[in-house]
């Protein structure tokens, strides 16, 4: 049968529209497999996503890892630079985001000793550093997300920087800052500005978890904000090769719709608690015990 010339420009549309889903479907597919931990399939998980189905409130754990390049070489694992855990309550419209401080004095699930919590990641990965978080702080896991410090300076530049107030005034890698000053980060500055802690004037641990919770924070609420999703395709390529989650893309979609309201009220959290050298010669920071638990509860209740 011969097409009229509207027929053929119907079937040149149809071709077309049936390329560009093949395309989206290959790259969602691609970006899955890219970034979505397939060996995590525990009971667990899927209670989690049921939860993300009926926007019930979730827990996760953010991981910043250190680059895995040079320590890849020398088949060594990766230690986690940044640990967060977020209560996130789509019901109430709140996030509770608590940072650990990585020398924290911890039993290593499965592992014995106690030593800093930082080295749980390096050992067995997030699922020995799960168990640990929740076997030393008495709190429910749902699921992971782990970035590459690398990763986390590409995207604050996709999102042109983050706005922040300085928490300290100290200088680390060629930036400087000034306390109290309102300032934008690009992702390089960004970057320093979490991870200096030994720098004089920067607060230490401490000084420098705080600075992590502000810049999530931010991250946080630009990524909610809609003039960001024009910036999805670079977000989406950054994360294929640096970050690593039990989410799958189905999860962080309905994550990203359903429980967004609650990233526009995060409740910063630090732990109280001091640094000792202690009896192995080691440096740990040992969290006051009431303070602890004050947190944790405060934390899981939010949950609810």
């Amino acid at each position: 049968m011969k097409l009229s010339k509207k027929g053929k420009v119907v079937l040149a549309l149809l071709i077309v529209v049936i390329v560009i889903c093949a395309f989206l479907t290959y790259k969602i597919l691609h970006f899955n497999n890219a970034i979505h931990d397939s060996s995590d399939n525990s009971k667990a998980l899927k209670q989690v996503q049921k939860k993300i189905k009926n926007k019930d409130p979730i827990s996760i754990a953010i991981f910043g890892v250190d680059s895995d390049v040079k320590r890849a070489k020398v088949n060594m694992g990766q230690r986690t630079d940044t640990l967060l855990i977020a209560s996130v309550n789509p019901k109430n419209k709140k996030t509770k985001l608590i940072s650990i401080p990585r020398d924290t004095n911890s039993k290593i699930t499965g592992y014995g000793d106690r030593e800093k919590i930082a080295h749980a990641y390096a050992y067995g990965g997030p699922k020995t550093a799960i168990d640990t978080i929740e076997n030393n702080f008495d709190v429910p896991i749902d699921a992971y997300v782990t970035v590459d410090m690398d990763g986390f300076e590409k995207v604050i530049d996709i999102l042109d920087g983050v706005n922040v107030k300085s928490n300290a005034t100290f200088e680390y890698n060629g930036s400087k800052f000034k306390k109290g000053d309102s300032l934008h980060l690009n992702g390089k500055a960004a970057l320093d500005y979490v991870r200096s802690r030994k720098e004089e004037g920067a607060g230490g641990d401490e000084g420098r978890t705080a600075r992590q919770r502000q810049v999530i924070a931010a991250v946080s609420q630009s990524l909610s904000d809609s003039k960001s999703l024009i910036k999805l395709n670079k977000i989406l390529k950054v994360s294929e090769n640096n970050v690593k989650t039990n989410f799958n893309v189905a999860d962080l979609k309905s994550l990203y719709s359903q429980y967004k309201g609650a990233t526009q009220t995060i409740d910063k959290i630090s732990i109280n608690g001091e640094n000792e050298v202690e009896d192995d010669g080691i440096w740990y920071f040992e969290p006051d015990i009431n303070d602890k638990q004050q947190k944790m509860k405060a934390y899981k209740d939010n949950l609810k």
